[in-house]
């Protein structure tokens, strides 16, 4: 391809991406005459929340250099769940060259999610905090009592650890199952990430910073006790939030008050158990998290996740709602024909 060529390239998936097009003068080609182009991907965003299931795609790529047109070329791959989230990729066999991609699990922490409302609500209604108030205290102490808030009221749902993490293998690219958050409540169950992902998106919400440590083989959540900087770092094992056996919310006002303290002191043991194991593992790969060379180690800030414009995906029930919502609005407004019929 000769340099100051004008090319026209298109892209597209079929039921995923739009034609997305690109058209200009090429400035850079290699010393074998190729040049590397990228299009502006228009995706089908609600089309790839609804992509539960992986499956194969067809994908078309069009060209022309200089208004000649070069044969269409058409390749099949596979479009992985949008529960299958990338880790890191890798480019050699050995391990040695890969492209980090672990901020992409931020985008599954969503403080926006309508179900950390009901969770806030319930924990406030447990009694054991009078506000949510993030780091306005200025008392680590009372940050602490926050997130025991939020752990006891998850354990009131029966949250449960189950293993579900089984991806479709790859030789080179290694990603992982997460739940949304509202399928992680309506099943009862989280695996190690999605109990994370769960937690994080309570605690973002409040204002506490949250992190998803990714470890080989394990993800567990970290807060900061305080926003100042160099605040301590607290590790929180969530796969035992299903250790205890505790009455729902609605039924502390029932127990006496002798099993309401025992639940509670229950409760705050596990959550103390869970912070000590993950105090310990946070102390273990503490030297690691910094090391670029360990692509299974790693700590996600979710607030430096949203700086670099990870947001969080949308529940496609909630999408669903506002579309069904908006034809109940359209079906109940009358016609021009009605309209005209009535005289008006």
């Amino acid at each position: 391809m000769p340099k100051g060529a004008v090319v026209e390239v298109q892209i597209s998936i079929d039921g995923f991406l739009k034609p997305s097009k690109w058209k200009g003068k090429v400035t850079k080609v290699t010393r074998e005459g190729e040049a590397r182009i990228f299009p502006k991907a228009v995706w089908d965003y609600d089309a790839l929340l609804k992509a539960r299931q992986q499956r194969p795609v067809n994908i078309v790529f069009k060209a022309t250099v200089n208004g000649n047109e070069i044969a269409e070329d058409t390749e099949t791959y596979v479009m992985r769940s949008i529960n299958d989230c990338m880790f890191y990729v890798l480019w050699d066999e050995e391990g040695a060259d890969f492209d980090d991609f672990s901020w992409l699990f931020a985008a599954y922490v969503n403080e926006n999610h309508p179900e950390v409302d009901v969770i806030l609500k319930e924990a406030l209604e447990s009694g054991l905090v009078s506000s949510f108030t993030g780091y306005q205290s200025d008392d680590p102490k009372q940050v602490m009592m926050q997130v025991f808030a939020v752990w006891n009221v998850l354990q009131r749902r029966g949250i449960k650890y189950s293993d579900v993490s089984t991806t479709t293998p790859s030789k080179f690219v290694v990603t992982q199952t997460v739940r949304f958050l509202e399928d992680s409540v309506a099943a009862t169950q989280a695996n190690c990430v999605d109990g994370s992902v769960l937690m994080a998106s309570v605690l973002q919400k409040i204002g506490i910073n949250s992190y998803l440590v990714m470890v080989p083989g394990h993800c567990f959540l970290a807060f900061d006790a305080s926003d100042e900087e160099g605040a301590k770092r607290i590790g929180l094992e969530t796969t035992m939030l299903g250790d205890d056996e505790l009455n729902p919310v609605g039924e502390i006002a029932n127990l006496t008050q002798k099993a309401k303290i025992a639940e509670f002191q229950e409760s705050y043991k596990t959550f103390s158990n869970a912070v000590k194991t993950g105090n310990a593992n946070l102390k273990k790969y503490k030297a690691k998290f910094d090391d670029e060379s360990e692509p299974d180690v790693q700590l996600i800030s979710v607030a430096d996740a949203r700086d670099l414009g990870i947001m969080p995906i949308s529940p496609i029930k909630e999408k669903e709602s506002a579309r069904n919502s908006r034809q109940a609005d359209d079906t109940a407004k009358p016609s021009v024909r009605e309209l005209i019929k009535a005289g008006k």
